[in-house]
């Protein structure tokens, strides 16, 4: 199972209060001995909704 987290980020900018929204989708550790052959590398993320159930993929992005 993973978590996924929203946050509200609150950013200063031209004497302004900007906000943004964050999404986090946090990996169990059984997980990250798998993912780890994508680190320092450019990702490609996709996804989509069939019903109650969501597909999100990862893979190297090849396009250079």
């Amino acid at each position: 199972m993973v978590k996924l987290q929203f946050r509200i980020i609150r950013k200063k900018y031209k004497h302004r209060i900007h906000l943004t929204e964050e999404y986090t989708l946090n990996f169990p550790k059984d997980l990250h001995e798998l993912l780890r052959f994508l680190r320092n590398r450019q990702v490609k993320i996709t996804g989509k909704r069939e019903g109650k159930t969501v597909y999100i993929t990862l893979s190297e992005n090849t396009d250079s």
